[in-house]
């Protein structure tokens, strides 16, 4: 009985989660400048709708940071900071504990999808643990380097070409 009840209860926000992601795309589609944004950040392999939606809300369409990719950064607490003072003070870059966790979690998952499947990111990533980074933090500037391409090129109105060369 309770399994029965509980595959019920699943099944409700299933149908509600798909209606909710209906009026997303409705809300998307209805303005123009959404659509083009939502179609230039989900042109990057390993940034789906979820993360998208979530880049774009959290920034107001990128224009909250006037499209600059680092201060986006800070605020989603992916820029490490260090503390350096005079000779003895001195401690490893870290990023800040207080950062959205539902942000960095989202980006977190857009960062493995794109190792995965973004062949550039994929050459970034191994290129950094070979240096000797954790995989963690090889991980945490991945995320880094998605913000700022991703950033660019809503900035720039293009959309992800593998071709391109940028500074990987």
């Amino acid at each position: 009985m309770i399994s029965q009840s509980g595959r019920h209860i699943v099944s409700e926000l299933n149908k509600e989660i798909e209606k909710i992601d209906k009026r997303i795309a409705d809300l998307i589609k209805s303005d123009e400048e959404l659509t083009e944004v939502f179609t230039i950040v989900t042109s990057v392999p390993g940034i789906g709708t979820q993360n998208a939606v979530c880049l774009m809300v959290y920034t107001d369409n990128f224009r909250r940071f006037n499209y600059d990719s680092r201060k986006i950064a800070c605020y989603y607490g992916l820029a490490p900071f260090g503390k350096d003072s005079g000779t003895s003070v001195h401690s490893d870059p870290h990023v800040h504990y207080m950062a959205n966790r539902q942000i960095k979690a989202m980006l977190t998952q857009a960062a493995l999808a794109a190792v995965n499947f973004n062949p550039i990111m994929a050459r970034y990533y191994m290129r950094l643990v070979e240096r000797g980074k954790k995989k963690q933090v090889a991980l945490n500037n991945v995320k880094n380097k998605l913000v700022h391409l991703v950033t660019a090129m809503v900035r720039n109105r293009q959309t992800f070409t593998p071709e391109y060369k940028i500074s990987a």
